[in-house]
């Protein structure tokens, strides 16, 4: 059995870029990003057959970032030998690596930097990488997607939230199951940082890892009529620093007021400019985030089948958590 890998990160962190470049291994497959991992399990649970495992994978398989984008075809047989939720998950990574003709599985998803301890407990064996990049970066490219955060305060404090998140529970795993890795250094040196992931990997080093495979559906993808540098199929190694010069003074003091001491911590330069930030500035921050972007979320989410998931893994895990009582069903057993 190959070992899983997970690459996670706060978006616009360069997750997309490694991915593409990992895609180009020979042995190494990366399907688009999956998102429901942590959603099925706290929703669902272990199967207890097969036909409740063909049932989960349909579940899956209809999920909407994986139903238009895999292309994949399963049946019940390939699912009836599954009794666990992570059977079900390797099997349907599986069924697209096989249809790639790669041996190995990973999964590029940013947000599962949150369910780092979740992965390793679904999957004991599982390597994750955590792609780390400057802050003010992440957030001039995050502001222009027009999705999760409204403003640069709340792309500061959720860049803090997720990257402290993700070195917390990293740090204790096993050497061998979380690698740390910097944007800048992908730029800066290409071949070093790649021979490094695959050492970390376990894989031999293919000159192939330096031109990115981008999934088809993300080729040419575009931010606000920008072509994204991440779906391009070569490097594009001036794409960090932007914050220089397109962040004004006063952008500058606030993101180092919600995230400096982050930035100081992980070596990123910082000028001393952190202010206080009242709780009453704060909680305006938080209301114009809310405000500017809730409707246009709902009803791009409704019509992408998001809403509908949310009202119906909420439905099944308030069933789940009837039947199992108080406690955390959304926990993975404990192995041995």
């Amino acid at each position: 059995m190959t070992r899983p890998i997970f690459i996670v990160g706060c978006p616009r962190s360069g997750t997309t870029l490694l991915r593409n470049l990992l895609r180009s291994h020979p042995n190494l497959s990366f399907p688009p990003e999956s998102h429901f991992i942590p959603w099925m399990y706290r929703a669902y649970g272990e199967p207890a057959s097969g036909q409740e495992a063909w049932r989960l994978a349909r579940r899956c398989l209809s999920f909407p970032r994986v139903a238009p984008f895999w292309g994949i075809a399963a049946s019940e047989a390939d699912f009836a030998a599954c009794r666990t939720f992570a059977e079900v998950t390797r099997r349907l990574f599986e069924i697209y690596a096989a249809k790639e003709g790669k041996p190995r599985w990973g999964d590029k998803t940013p947000h599962y930097v949150l369910d780092i301890p979740l992965l390793r407990r679904l999957f004991p064996d599982a390597q994750i990488v955590h792609l780390v990049r400057d802050g003010r970066d992440v957030a001039l490219s995050w502001l222009r997607t027009r999705f999760e955060p409204g403003n640069l305060y709340v792309a500061a404090r959720l860049w803090k939230e997720m990257v402290t998140k993700g070195r917390r529970d990293g740090a204790p795993l096993p050497s061998g199951a979380y690698f740390e890795l910097r944007y800048e250094a992908l730029l800066a040196a290409p071949e070093a940082t790649m021979r490094s992931v695959c050492a970390f990997l376990d894989e031999p080093y293919h000159a192939a890892v330096l031109s990115p495979s981008p999934v088809r559906h993300e080729t040419g993808r575009t931010v606000r009529g920008r072509c994204e540098p991440a779906c391009r199929d070569f490097i594009v190694r001036d794409n960090s620093g932007g914050w220089r010069s397109a962040m004004s003074l006063r952008q500058r003091t606030l993101f180092e007021s919600v995230a400096g001491g982050l930035l100081a911590e992980l070596g990123y330069p910082v000028a001393g400019l952190a202010r206080r930030i009242s709780l009453g500035e704060r909680s305006l921050w938080e209301a114009d985030h809310l405000a500017r972007f809730s409707a246009r979320k709902l009803l791009r989410f409704w019509r992408a089948g998001w809403a509908r998931a949310s009202l119906s893994f909420g439905w099944a895990m308030l069933l789940r958590y009837l039947r199992l009582g108080p406690g955390k069903p959304g926990d993975a057993p404990a192995r041995d």
